[in-house]
């Protein structure tokens, strides 16, 4: 029976900094967005409903918001129309550039710090002549009361 050497096997020096800045680098996220919604109107962002204030990153280019008025006292609010606004989101690095794209990223991002988007929901007023009238009643409304009362009293 022979015996070989058995020799220990030994990381190579580069696989401890390698790994260290693998693990930095994966638990690094990209910018995120703020909603700020001080009337707490009803958002969509991508046309998804979007009840959170801070939406994690999730790719770089335009996304959408769109909002609605909130309801006042369960009663649709008529007097502040919906809003749609286009919210880019540009790549901290030209993509012309891969492969460096990234470790270009990663130091703006070291020197620079994180560049976080904000979006302001704000409806603007509804015009006048557009406005819902809630007081105003359709024209013979009493009539038919009046037959709909004779009706019942003459069951």
């Amino acid at each position: 029976m022979s015996t070989f050497p058995v020799r220990p096997w030994r990381a190579p020096r580069w696989l401890g900094p390698g790994l260290v800045a693998a693990g930095l680098a994966g638990s690094c996220t990209g910018p995120s967005t703020h909603l700020d919604n001080p009337g707490r109107h009803v958002c969509f962002v991508d046309g998804r409903l979007e009840r959170r204030t801070e939406l994690p990153f999730r790719y770089y280019g335009t996304s959408r918001v769109d909002a609605l008025p909130a309801d006042l006292a369960s009663e649709p609010d008529w007097s502040l129309q919906p809003s749609s606004q286009a919210v880019p989101m540009p790549p901290p690095a030209s993509p012309w550039l891969f492969p460096f794209d990234f470790p270009i990223e990663l130091v703006r991002r070291m020197l620079l710090g994180r560049e976080d988007t904000a979006v302001v929901i704000a409806l603007r007023p509804t015009p006048p002549e557009l406005r819902v009238q809630p007081e105003i009643r359709p024209i013979g409304l009493e009539q038919v009361d009046e037959r709909a009362r004779a009706a019942r009293i003459a069951r």
